[in-house]
């Protein structure tokens, strides 16, 4: 198995951005082949709080494929990067399109988030972002490209955009293979994962690509 994600360490991230309102925020991606999505990473910016009560799967109808799921965070503390596995790992089909999101409700006050303005426009996603079988649009492209955010009182399928913003939610997407077993990048800011001592890593048995920013 190889584990893919979207994004590294990109700048803008560690910024604290709040809102007194619900909200689900989520990333638009594409995958090639058939494979599995095994969780959803949140950068959560120091300060941030509460983590996201529930992550999400949809089809870019606005079908829910898998929705409020209770999230199980693991994860550097802080400021970084940290994950959620789904309970069952949904299928994704090939070449098909979906939407991963986070729902977070810290009852209307306070709710903070970290994000990138413009990324998705003339910022480092203004190509769409892709690494390996996966990819991801820019804010104009297909399938209404990163029309990703809504503000709800409940979890709702993300249909709205707001300055191209990137909001740190990343996909965790494992594609069948005889890739490696080691893992050659880390979510934190140096290192390798160990795969015993970091729960937050991918199976054992996984090579794991995740793209540099």
């Amino acid at each position: 198995m190889t584990v893919y994600s979207l994004f590294g360490q990109p700048a803008g991230f560690s910024t604290l951005t709040t809102d007194n309102v619900n909200y689900t925020m989520g990333v638009q991606f594409t995958v090639s082949v058939a494979a599995t999505l095994t969780g959803i990473w949140w950068y959560s910016p120091a300060g941030a709080g509460i983590l996201p009560d529930h992550i999400e799967l949809w089809a870019v109808s606005g079908r829910s494929l898998v929705v409020n799921q209770a999230a199980a965070w693991s994860g550097v503390a802080g400021s970084g990067w940290v994950r959620a596995p789904f309970n069952s790992p949904p299928s994704l089909t090939g070449g098909a399109s979906y939407k991963g999101s986070i729902f977070k409700n810290d009852g209307s006050v306070n709710n903070f988030y970290g994000s990138i303005a413009n990324y998705w426009s003339s910022g480092a996603g203004s190509g769409g972002i892709s690494n390996g079988p996966l990819s991801a649009p820019n804010n104009a492209g297909g399938d209404g490209g990163q029309d990703t955010f809504d503000t709800t009182s409940v979890v709702a399928y993300p249909l709205s955009a707001f300055n191209a913003t990137n909001y740190g939610v990343d996909v965790e997407v494992t594609v069948a293979s005889a890739g490696a077993t080691t893992w050659p990048v880390t979510y934190d800011t140096g290192g390798v994962f160990d795969p015993v001592a970091s729960p937050q890593g991918p199976p054992l048995g996984c090579g794991y690509v995740r793209r540099a920013s």
